[in-house]
């Protein structure tokens, strides 16, 4: 069992990366604001996506930790699989990636599907990176996939 799995059993390992204000600060928009899609790639338990969805008609998520997908299904967040979200035939409004490039054999990969997906005239992407970066692949699926 890998560690992100154990800390979503144990209800541990949420993220802090913005509060709501902040993060309609880095977006520039007001409370009010809404969109139609947003995709949170390595979602873990959810916590940071609960902070943006109140601005997004839709909510899909992306996770390899089973507990973790457990916990994001609990907040009714449509989850989709590492092979999935690229393949929908929508394009996302705002798709988000918090310290996940680290967690990926792949970075350049994953950066070139999200904006393969990404809305072309007004699509915005969040993206947070561990600095030193020390990639640290958790999950033998990271080697052969990007989330």
């Amino acid at each position: 069992m890998s560690r992100t799995s154990i800390n979503g059993l144990l209800g541990r390992g949420s993220m802090f990366v913005f509060s709501p204000d902040q993060f309609q600060r880095l977006l520039k928009i007001n409370p009010d604001w809404k969109t139609h899609r947003l995709l949170d790639l390595g979602a873990g338990d959810g916590e940071v996506t609960k902070i943006m969805s109140p601005h997004f008609e839709e909510i899909y998520a992306t996770e390899l930790s089973e507990t973790m997908i457990w916990q994001l299904q609990k907040k009714k967040y449509r989850v989709l699989g590492i092979n999935e979200w690229q393949n929908t035939g929508f394009q996302y409004d705002v798709i988000s990636c918090l310290n996940l490039l680290d967690r990926c054999d792949q970075p350049l990969t994953l950066l070139k599907d999200i904006r393969s997906v990404l809305e072309p005239t007004q699509g915005r992407v969040i993206l947070a990176l561990v600095l030193p970066f020390h990639p640290y692949v958790e999950n033998e699926l990271s080697l052969c996939v990007c989330l």
